[in-house]
């Protein structure tokens, strides 16, 4: 019993404790706005090791995340009737192009929801479990403290959760709604779809395109 409360009184200590720094590097977003047509989206990023990207692309936006890191990119484009474009991404000495816009990637609000529901259901369960073993520890022998505290803690734990839950979801929103303003507020800032960045995007012909890359991306159509 004694051990179980040595853990617990540290409890709070591991719920708060910094996580270990995470070894892969945050992602690149790059704003496309205006560097390739209409209606066409990103469907598959090459590096210059001729092997495939991890990427994610927006249509709405225009935003490509890059998840690979690479001196430069070829990628492919398709449109809803299946034509192709193809785009060279890479230091602006390769090529003329137009100039591409390197932004801070937006928080999901879907995991920061997630973040802060998690966060929250493990105090509430910490916090009912705490309660359970303090009462457990100053039971007499008849029993009837042990159940009370089985009892309080178990609501604590289950209004806590759902309490938690609640608040996942609003946080969820207010992030989602936050990332509406930063968008309109990135379209509307002067200088948008501009950058000192070294890096451009060009479209290019296919044939410009080198073998090895080319066999990459056909793949992914």
């Amino acid at each position: 019993m004694k051990k179980l409360l040595f853990l617990f009184a540290f409890l709070p200590v591991f719920l708060f404790a910094d996580a270990l720094p995470c070894p892969l590097s945050l992602p690149v977003v790059y704003n496309l706005t205006g560097a390739i047509d209409e209606g066409y989206r990103v469907v598959a990023v090459v590096t210059d090791q001729a092997e495939i990207s991890e990427f994610s692309f927006d249509s709405e936006t225009d935003y490509l995340t890059l998840l690979t890191d690479a001196q430069f990119y070829y990628a492919l484009c398709l449109d809803s009737a299946g034509h192709q474009q193809f785009l060279y991404m890479g230091p602006q000495e390769v090529g003329g192009g137009v100039a591409i816009q390197e932004l801070q990637p937006l928080p999901s609000s879907w995991g920061e929801g997630a973040k802060a529901a998690g966060k929250g259901a493990l105090i509430s369960l910490g916090t009912g479990t705490g309660i359970f073993l303090i009462a457990l520890a100053a039971d007499t022998g008849d029993g009837w403290t042990a159940i009370a505290g089985l009892i309080i803690g178990g609501a604590v734990a289950y209004f806590g959760i759902l309490a938690s839950a609640a608040w996942g979801m609003v946080k969820g929103v207010q992030v989602s709604m936050q990332n509406q303003k930063e968008i309109a507020r990135r379209r509307q800032s002067v200088g948008y779809g501009s950058s000192s960045s070294t890096y451009i995007v060009s479209l290019v012909d296919r044939e410009i395109v080198p073998t090895e890359y080319l066999e990459q991306l056909d793949t992914r159509i």
